[in-house]
């Protein structure tokens, strides 16, 4: 019985990798110097990759059909090709041209001011978030890569123009949330607490914004939930790091809806995969929940309330001279509950 098991189950297996289409190539400028750090996905979709020090890339994309391949990098302008996915390997060589920025007049108009802060800042969805390269789908991570944010590895925050970390504030529909990333580590950048799925634009400036905001800030990122989903789905998440589940539900009326989610991550198969310069004596682990509902008023108005609760525990030894061992050990157990309720 177990032969035949296997059998069924090596079959389905090749079955799946034959059904993927390779992409491979390389991205370099116009004088043949190879860009690193390039961002080569698949319009509407999660499948892509970023290259590597010499500009080389590959990536397996389970879909079929006819589709847009899309390449950026920051001070590049973006190249858009289409490609037909049949399960043949496709091997490109894409050439990205430098963005030339050109100063524009600067008008003064007396007596006008616009509160609202989406017009002067940098707007970003979901799917920018979670294709940026080496962000991890983080928020703050792929701020980090835009004009003004400084890239700060060893401590969470977002710091801008040389402000401190505190200085940059983050919203959730209005209301300004003191704890946005996972409780500190010594050197060690931590992660934001929200999904980039949970709203329906990221909206992030460096200055100029309304006074709505004050309080002397270096910066502030505006998110907005999304109000209501487009349709009913139920989502699962299996891979050697995470592991999770969660459903949206829309009502018949299209005037309401619930949600939930919750996964695990366990970084412990990765880790021991990718060996780190961090010593863990007790691995990183996480579980995180949350859960939503959403109604429109007869008038118009929008209720929604919001809720996660999130668990992380870990343990990491440090160097430390002054110690016998020459190494201090720190350990973490953190809960925390947030919630959101806002009417508008």
């Amino acid at each position: 019985m177990k032969p035949i098991v296997l059998l069924i189950a090596l079959f389905l297996f090749t079955g799946a990798i034959l059904a993927q289409t390779r992409v491979s190539g390389t991205v370099k400028d116009p004088k043949g110097h190879p860009i690193h750090g390039a961002s080569i996905t698949i319009k509407d979709s999660y499948d892509g990759a970023t290259t590597d020090s010499l500009g080389n890339f590959h990536f397996q994309a389970a879909d079929k059909g006819a589709f847009t391949l899309i390449t950026t990098n920051i001070g590049y302008n973006s190249v858009e090709q289409p490609i037909t996915l049949a399960g043949t390997p496709i091997e490109l060589h894409i050439i990205l041209k430098e963005q030339l920025s050109e100063l524009k007049a600067v008008t003064i108009t007396a007596g006008s001011f616009t509160a609202g802060d989406a017009k002067r800042g940098a707007v970003l969805s979901s799917l920018d978030i979670a294709t940026t390269a080496g962000s991890n789908a983080d928020i703050t991570a792929a701020l980090k890569t835009l004009p003004g944010a400084q890239q700060i590895g060893e401590q969470e925050g977002l710091f801008v123009r040389g402000g401190a970390g505190y200085e940059a504030k983050q919203y959730i529909d209005g209301t300004l949330v003191n704890n946005p990333y996972y409780t500190s580590v010594p050197d060690i950048a931590q992660r934001g607490r929200f999904s980039p799925f949970l709203f329906k634009g990221t909206v992030f400036s460096t200055g100029g914004y309304s006074a709505l905001y004050g309080q002397a800030l270096s910066s502030v990122v505006l998110l907005e939930s999304i109000d209501l989903p487009e349709k009913s789905e139920i989502d699962a998440i299996i891979s050697p790091l995470v592991l999770g589940l969660g459903t949206q539900q829309l009502a018949k009326n299209k005037q309401s809806s619930y949600g939930f989610n919750y996964d695990y991550v366990n970084a412990f198969a990765y880790f021991k995969a990718v060996p780190q310069d961090v010593d863990y004596f007790r691995m990183p682990q996480f579980h995180n929940g949350d859960a939503n509902f959403r109604i429109r008023t007869k008038n118009g108005g929008m209720l929604k309330y919001y809720t996660t609760f999130a668990y992380n525990d870990l343990g990491i030894r440090r160097q430390d001279w002054d110690s016998l061992n020459m190494k201090d050990a720190f350990s973490l157990t953190n809960h925390n509950w947030y919630n959101n309720l806002s009417y508008r």
